[in-house]
């Protein structure tokens, strides 16, 4: 992720605008928004989060988009409780 971020200013084009296109949850919402609690998903909310943004894609859960600090906090309390 952090490659991707040089690589988006050395092309310049927008880091938010290729990664809101860039789904990689294993599981889908019936919207074609990323769930925020399969494994795929855990492991790219944990990169933003190291990256210190938000990521731009839509995280959704019963049809409903859940905010990104919503998303966060979920991650963040499922890697606690990994390194517990």
């Amino acid at each position: 992720m952090q490659y991707g971020e040089r690589l988006c200013d050395v092309l310049n084009i927008d880091f938010d605008a290729v990664y809101s296109r860039t789904n990689t949850s294993y599981k889908p919402t019936p919207e074609g928004w990323s769930d925020y609690r399969s494994a795929s998903s855990v492991e790219r909310v944990e990169a933003f989060i190291k990256l210190g943004r938000p990521d731009p894609v839509v995280y959704g859960e019963n049809g409903e988009v859940v905010p990104w600090e919503q998303v966060k906090a979920h991650v963040e309390q499922v890697l606690e409780e990994f390194e517990a």
